[in-house]
């Protein structure tokens, strides 16, 4: 029961949604119990309290019902399932205490067929409510409990033979439904967890499969699967709108790692990926190909404004020292890119116009931008 434990929130949601599901069968057992209790004591007492509060827990039943037609597709925050669970346990308990207050009323003024029927009414349906609301855990033995005295009350009470054996089988049978109810919600809530660490599991191998690990930037793969996306959305914008791949590659990057040592060019890399992962200028997206080599894409202008803009902005980020186990390093880079504005050229072929640019870029002295333009020619941009 919500009410006294706190289950984590992906547990208490899969409790309430299991629920949830139950609702209709335990409105539908319950209007059963109601009418076979109407009928059983029809005649037995006075016809008002015997009519009278069954028909009022049905309405009650009814409304319920009806609350939950309108809510059973909510996705509602973990406060309010929190919130309506604890509602449920309290309205379960109380049910239960009326319950065993009517049995004791009842009990004097009835026969011996109200008797034998409050015993089995009280026994079976505890139980059988308490099973069905079992996603409530302590609200549900509670209830359970409640009912099964009840029934042990009136074995006590009434002129039944063999009381003590009588209640002694009541209790065997309580006690097997009970850790039935225990293993059935050992065993729901084991399977939920378990499926909640597949489910993180996967969801951790996903990401992992999608990230470099060193820079925590996306990875090779994400970028040609994200730059055909990106592409296909630029080609549906209006106006003069171009879909840019660039590719930039850290120059003078290998004497850092024969100087200084890997992991000193690790740690360069991992400040490179993080300066890169703050540009958010034009929406462009960064991701790391493989050793020193990083790429990017964005929607640009035809005068490659905003291209030229970034790549102003890139190297402003990357020129800042770099201080690094007691070293004061920089970096910089030389850019390639290609940009296409009204043909529709394939991911992999823009990557491979804008790594002839970084190779002409890289011929040209470093540290600046080249643009791939048709035919097949290479200007330097300033």
């Amino acid at each position: 029961m919500p009410l006294l434990q706190k289950p984590v929130p992906n547990l208490l949601r899969a409790r309430y949604h299991s629920l949830v599901k139950d609702v209709p069968v335990v409105i539908f057992t319950a209007i059963s119990a109601l009418t076979i209790q109407m009928v059983a004591l029809q005649g037995e007492i006075d016809w008002k309290f015997a009519l009278i509060p069954p028909i009022i827990r049905m309405a009650i039943g009814a409304i319920l019902l009806w609350f939950w037609f309108k809510h059973r597709h909510d996705q509602p925050p973990i406060e309010n399932i929190r919130r309506r669970l604890d509602t449920a346990s309290s309205l379960l308990i109380l049910a239960g205490l009326f319950t065993f207050w009517r049995s004791l009323y009842l009990f004097p003024i009835t026969g011996s067929f109200a008797h034998y029927f409050l015993i089995v009414h009280n026994t079976l349906y505890g139980l059988c409510f308490a099973f069905i609301l079992s996603k409530l855990g302590a609200a549900a033995y509670a209830y359970n409990v409640l009912l099964i005295g009840a029934a042990i009350t009136c074995v006590f009470l009434g002129d039944i033979e063999h009381p003590i054996l009588v209640a002694a089988l009541i209790l065997v049978f309580e006690v097997g439904m009970l850790l039935t109810m225990r293993a059935s919600n050992k065993t729901f809530d084991q399977w939920v967890n378990a499926t909640f660490e597949t489910e993180s599991l996967l969801k951790e191998n996903q990401r992992l499969a999608q990230l470099d690990v060193l820079t925590e930037l996306p990875n090779r793969r994400q970028f040609f699967i994200e730059a055909a996306l990106q592409q296909t959305q630029s080609s549906l914008s209006i106006g003069n709108t171009c879909f840019v791949v660039g590719i930039l590659d850290l120059d003078h990057f290998k004497p850092v790692n024969d100087v200084h040592g890997h992991h000193v060019g690790d740690l360069v890399l991992s400040e490179v990926g993080k300066r890169l992962s703050a540009i958010n200028s034009a929406g462009v997206q960064f991701y790391r190909l493989g050793g020193d080599e990083f790429a990017f894409h964005l929607l640009s202008d035809c005068g490659h404004v905003v291209l030229r803009q970034v790549a102003e902005e890139i190297h402003k980020t990357l020129a800042k020292p770099m201080h690094i186990d007691a070293l004061a390093l920089t970096v910089n880079a030389s850019i390639g890119a290609c940009s296409t504005c009204d043909a529709q050229l394939p991911a992999q072929t823009m990557y491979e116009h804008a790594d002839q640019a970084l190779y002409q870029a890289k011929r040209a002295g470093r540290g600046h931008l080249q643009i791939y333009s048709e035919p097949f020619e290479i200007q330097k941009s300033a």
